[in-house]
């Protein structure tokens, strides 16, 4: 690599990570990620649009970690079994 490039790699490290993110488009922020990874990655206003049916299509994990937000930001309510 041509000392250009690594110093602006090392200066373009020293960058927070949002500014950094700002610059690319959520659709290539998101590519590559699977379903549990794409649903952990939504802010909460959007998991808590989400229907009882979708929070139980997850993984387990997945599942567990979206009630745990949903409960620490006031959304306690677990989806109930029956849709």
């Amino acid at each position: 690599m041509s000392v250009h490039i690594e110093v602006l790699v090392k200066l373009v490290l020293q960058l927070p990570p949002q500014k950094l993110l700002a610059q690319i488009p959520a659709e290539q922020r998101l590519a590559g990620l699977d379903r549990d990874q794409a649903v952990l990655a939504l802010p909460m206003e959007a998991l808590r649009a989400l229907s009882d049916d979708y929070i139980r299509s997850p993984s387990p994990e997945t599942q567990t970690e979206i009630q745990r937000r949903l409960a620490q930001n006031g959304h306690a309510d677990p989806p109930s079994n029956g849709g």
